[in-house]
């Protein structure tokens, strides 16, 4: 069986690095996008296409959680003049300047939905797949596949909990993927719902705007700032190698106390009362202890009920006269496209061997790019999703027996459960990139690095994992990669230091050495005459 033509379904990240792994590999991919323009969730709600308006979009007040660095993709860092942390069209600008720079547009077909992708009648011969698109006219094309690569995401579908008298409410209730910014709420009283990082942002923008802001959470949350120690982005303390050698109850110590000297979430009603990176939720946010402060936002408890005007919280209190209500509560992922046999469309039902390949089929020839969750950057994860796909579809890599992939989906279904208390796929990050990256054989042995490039060696066991690590050695290495390395940290620093400060420091270092050069000729001096 030879793998030549694959199908990628979706443009967004996920979709981008697959279609460039399967030129890398030699193939001839064919991506499917229901848009007008690639780039997946990082398209604003107002250009999205018919048919997509549940799914996940950016909104004018977006900044990532990660900073650039630990997000860009293995081989194609961010310009060094862009800032640490960006706004979301500067996102779209980099996923789209990827397209162009490694050549994938032609390979793109804009403005086409997959309808439906199934097995082939000689599926247990081929491993081929039948898929089956549409253009926006309405007219239906019908290809044959010899692989195929899901990369529709874990945002294309929004998610609204269902609360008693939602129905009598007459107020508005929208989703935050509906949200472009908070001016639409000017003097309206307005409850956003959620405790991740889309509520936050939600809620600060509005609290600018709105009469009054309310923030509704099932178990509070914790918030993380961008910036860690010593100024530093805070993710590249928290996604380090030697972190795991740390015992974790002094790691929770250690960020309980960066946090802690950032905001008292206890005071301003955030708390979560679940253990730190279990269940709880997290938030990156740096302004939502301010909008508190100053009385803009409320935090609150968790919805209890609706009445025609009113929201009622678990705790007891009551807002009145609520104008509008925005769930900031995530997204279910759905493949509409495909049996649920292959794929399914809850944590608790999904069987993925590494989170990737449907253990149950006879071929190893379908991949779920781009669906994993992760303390981080998801970008260069789903990278080495893709390259994994791409190597298997070749042949290079050999998967597990069933038996052993299905032991291997429960045991990891197990630990989550144990962890989160519910079925839930969120990967630490560095121990999920290192075990596909030593599969592929492009993870960098640290012994080899201390013989032949110690400075290097060091960085990749005790600095931030940058992506180009994974493109040092092994297939398609980059010969940029240890030059991005070595340059990632003057590249987060610079672009900020637009005015330059003689620090207090040196200027008494300079004064101490003129005085000293002074003191000692007239040493010499008096000695010589007295």
């Amino acid at each position: 069986m030879t793998v030549k033509k694959v199908a990628v379904i979706g443009a967004g990240i996920s979709g981008l690095v697959s279609t460039k792994t399967c030129l890398e590999e030699g193939f001839e991919p064919v991506c499917f996008e229901q848009t007008e323009q690639c780039g997946g969730v990082w398209v604003t709600s107002d250009k999205r296409a018919p048919g997509t308006e549940t799914r996940g979009a950016i909104y004018d007040c977006l900044i990532t959680n990660s900073s650039k660095e630990m997000m860009c993709f293995s081989d194609y860092p961010f310009d060094p003049s862009v800032s640490p942390y960006i706004q979301g069209n500067q996102v779209l600008n980099y996923f789209q300047g990827y397209a162009k720079h490694f050549g994938l547009e032609p390979y793109i077909r804009l403005n086409t939905k997959v309808v439906r992708v199934e097995p082939t009648e000689d599926f247990q011969n081929t491993g081929q797949w039948h898929v089956k698109s549409q253009v926006q006219s309405g007219e239906v094309d019908e290809e044959v596949f010899d692989a195929v690569m899901v990369c529709s995401g874990l945002h294309n579908k929004s998610y609204i909990p269902s609360f008693p008298g939602m129905d009598e409410f007459k107020g508005d209730i929208v989703h935050s993927c509906d949200f472009k910014n908070g001016g639409k709420f000017a003097g309206k009283t307005v409850v956003v719902v959620g405790g991740s990082h889309s509520a936050g942002d939600v809620a600060v923008d509005t609290s600018r705007h709105a009469k009054m802001t309310y923030l509704a959470m099932k178990s509070g949350t914790t918030v993380l700032p961008r910036q860690g120690p010593g100024g530093a982005p805070i993710d590249t303390y928290v996604n380090r190698r030697v972190r795991g050698l740390v015992p974790l109850a002094l790691w929770k110590k250690w960020m309980k106390s960066v946090i802690a000297n950032r905001l008292d979430m206890e005071s301003l009603g955030l708390q979560s009362d679940r253990p730190l990176f279990a269940s709880t939720s997290l938030m990156v946010n740096d302004e939502i202890g301010v909008r508190i402060w100053c009385g803009a936002l409320k935090a609150k408890a968790n919805i209890a009920r609706f009445t025609e005007t009113d929201v009622i919280f678990v705790d007891g209190t009551v807002v009145e006269n609520v104008d509008a209500v925005i769930f900031a509560t995530g997204y279910e992922f759905k493949f509409p496209f495909i049996d649920k046999s292959i794929l399914q469309e809850t944590y608790a039902e999904l069987e993925l061997y590494w989170h990737v390949f449907p253990p149950r089929l006879a071929h190893q020839t379908i991949a779920l790019v781009g669906a994993t969750n992760a303390v981080g950057a998801q970008g260069p994860m789903y990278e080495l999703q893709a390259r994994l796909a791409g190597r298997v579809f070749k042949g290079l890599v050999e998967l597990p027996c069933q038996e052993m992939m299905l032991e291997d989906v429960a045991r990891r279904k197990n630990i989550f459960k144990k962890i989160y208390g519910h079925p839930k796929v969120h990967f630490p990050p560095i121990p999920y990139c290192d075990m596909i990256a030593a599969k592929l054989g492009c993870l960098p042995r640290f012994t080899d690095l201390l013989m032949s490039d110690p400075i290097l060696a060091y960085k990749f066991f005790f600095g931030p994992n940058y992506p180009p690590f994974y493109r040092l050695v092994g297939p398609h290495a980059w010969p940029g990669a240890r030059n991005a390395i070595m340059k990632a940290k003057h590249n987060t620093d610079t672009p900020t230091k637009t005015r330059k400060v003689q620090s207090p420091g040196s200027d008494q270092s300079s004064t101490f050495l003129i005085l000293l050069l002074l003191v000692i000729p007239l040493s010499i001096f008096l000695m010589t005459i007295t």
